[in-house]
Order: structure tokens, then C-alpha cells, then sequence
């Protein structure tokens, strides 16, 4: 007993937990109070575990920038590299009008509410994913539920949870994260299966 109180007092303290299995994405936005996504009002989590939202647009423009990266998307592969950087183009744009330009990676090396967690990061990956979709730039993969990681299922010695796209030719799922980097890189993107036994990017 006393072990499940140490392990449930980790998980809360890690704020990087509570995600589910492959599936729906949606009832977890439900569960952080995102109910509707349109590129005229994008929600986007800061401050640790989606504590705060702020709300934004993109330009025209702006969603020129992104597009761009799909031109070239004509396979799979070619459209996973293209989310990618659309993730770090997107990181970088709404950063400068929301205030989270100053974003570091990871999440205890800078503290404050323009400072995002894996939980942050995660919804708002996945937000950025549903907008792609809403625009028909994703012809290679669907959206699947946030997933999550634990130590002692070899979670890499940390709690930690990512945004999923799932191939549709092959049924293969890939981690979205960008967690791993300052605000405005682009995302690594890696099988799911060698995300959950703890990968993280070379130093």
C-alpha cells in the first residue's frame, strides 16, 4: 500500500501523466477543458499540465509558412519530416504572440507560466494536428490519443507523454515531442514503441 501512495504521489507530482491508449484524442482535450479547435481561435496550454490557455490566430500567412512544408509530402516519411518542422514553425509563431517564445526544453529548467511541460507540449502538438487535418495536409496519417510513459515500465526514468499520429498504410504509431527542445525546434518524431521504452534524443 505504501508503495501505491509513493507511486501516486510521483505520478501528480510529475504532471506529465493521465494519458490513455491509442485512440479518440478528443476526450482528453475534453478533460483539459479544449472543446473546439478552428484556425480562427487555436487554444494553447501553458504554465504546467494546461493550467493556463491562451488564444490566437494564425495569418495567412502564417499558414503559408506551414504549408510549405508539405509541398514535398508525398510519402509517408516525407510527411512525418513535414510535421516536424511544421510543429517548431508553429512553436515559434504562436510563441511570439502568446509569450511562450521563451519556452526551454524539458520542464524544470526554467519555471513560470510562459514555460511549458510535456503535458503542454503534448496537447498543444496534438492541437496543431487536428488543425493540419482541418486543412487536408495530412494524407498519410491520422491523429491518435496523447500516450504516456512510466519508469517502471521502462519509461526512461521519467513520467512523460506525447502527441501520437498513426500511419494509415502500415497501422504503425509515432511519437510527436516536442518536449525535448527549446521553443520553435522542430519535433522528433520516432516509433511509438521505442518512445514508451524511454528514447530521447541523442546529446
Amino acid at each position: 500500500m505504501k508503495a501505491f501512495l509513493t507511486l501516486s504521489a510521483l505520478i501528480l507530482l510529475a504532471g506529465c501523466s493521465g494519458a490513455g491508449p491509442a485512440g479518440d484524442y478528443r476526450p482528453y482535450l475534453v478533460k483539459k477543458k479544449i472543446h473546439e479547435i478552428t484556425p480562427d481561435n487555436i487554444p494553447l496550454c501553458h504554465g504546467y499540465g494546461c493550467r493556463l490557455k491562451s488564444y490566437t490566430s494564425l495569418t495567412k500567412a502564417e499558414w503559408k509558412q506551414i504549408g510549405q512544408y508539405f509541398k514535398t509530402g508525398r510519402t509517408a516519411i516525407q510527411e512525418r519530416a513535414a510535421i516536424a518542422k511544421a510543429t517548431g514553425k508553429f512553436e515559434q509563431i504562436i510563441g511570439n504572440k502568446i509569450g511562450t517564445s521563451t519556452d526551454k526544453a524539458g520542464t524544470y529548467d526554467q519555471l513560470g507560466d510562459d514555460q511549458l511541460d510535456c503535458v503542454d507540449e503534448s496537447v498543444n502538438t496534438t492541437i496543431l494536428l487536428d488543425l493540419l487535418d482541418q486543412k487536408k495536409l495530412l494524407k498519410h496519417h491520422d491523429i491518435s490519443n496523447i500516450s504516456a510513459r512510466i519508469p517502471v515500465l521502462g519509461g526512461g526514468g521519467l513520467f512523460h507523454q506525447t502527441a501520437v499520429i498513426v500511419e494509415r498504410k502500415t497501422g504503425i504509431r509515432y511519437a510527436v515531442d516536442s518536449w525535448f527542445h527549446d521553443n520553435g525546434h522542430n519535433a522528433d518524431i520516432v516509433p511509438l514503441d521505442d518512445w514508451l521504452y524511454g528514447w530521447r534524443p541523442h546529446p
